[in-house]
């Protein structure tokens, strides 16, 4: 009884038996968030590092490491001498370096053996 009486409240909200649309029914479209400087935390230099670093990489790469000031010129050093990226003068390295470790600075290890940051050296 109790499945039957789920089963009558999916084909109410529009789900079919596979927990996709119902019958006759279509499913959402898909639909990309377009990437912004706007979906990155706020702070000077933010649109700059965004498009320095968006013309190779989704946000989603940046995003989800963190690093140290320290750790961040390393990779831009790498990107430098190793995929091509035109070196930043100065004053633009500096606010790059400054936006990244202010915006997703470096992370506490994790616990028990969970996420690891792929750039981060392993002990």
């Amino acid at each position: 009884m109790r499945l039957l009486r789920g089963f009558a409240v999916a084909l109410m909200l529009g789900i079919g038996a596979a927990g996709g649309p119902a019958a006759g029914q279509q499913p959402p479209a898909f639909e990309p968030q377009a990437e912004t400087p706007e979906a990155w935390p706020a702070g000077e230099g933010r649109d700059e590092t965004f498009y320095m670093c968006t013309a190779c990489h989704s946000t989603g790469l940046i995003t989800r490491i963190g690093q140290s000031r320290e750790q961040w010129s390393g990779v831009i050093d790498l990107m430098v001498s190793k995929h091509g990226m035109l070196a930043p003068d100065a004053k633009d390295r500096d606010m790059f370096l400054n936006y990244l470790s202010a915006a997703f600075p470096l992370r506490a290890p994790a616990q028990g053996g969970g996420w690891r940051n792929p750039f981060q050296p392993q002990r």
